[in-house]
């Protein structure tokens, strides 16, 4: 199942450089192929993939090149930064946007 399932997207991403699904609890995911090209058009691209979840005002991004968190500026907004050792033994930094 899941081989069909990746195939089908891929074939999706190949024809419309994105795919938007809304899953449970009003979580979206976007995962796309496309850049913005010289023209200012979206263009696919080989060997690249971006992926945002957004849900409300919160919204984090991953592409090839970065990792990002967006959320609304609150003054109860708790922002904690940590680095942890993972299972492996690497070091990792941690945050979490409560």
């Amino acid at each position: 199942m899941n081989n069909k399932l990746q195939a089908l997207l891929i074939t999706q991403l190949s024809k419309h450089g994105s795919v938007k699904l809304l899953l449970p609890d009003g979580i979206v995911l976007e995962i796309g192929v496309n850049q913005l090209g010289q023209d200012g058009q979206l263009v696919n691209v080989e060997d690249y993939c971006w992926v945002m979840a957004s849900r409300e005002d919160r919204i984090t991004v991953l592409d090839s090149y970065n990792c990002g968190v967006r959320f609304a500026d609150n003054k109860n907004t708790v922002v904690y930064e940590d680095t942890i050792i993972n299972h492996e033994g690497e070091t990792v930094r941690h945050l979490d946007v409560v």
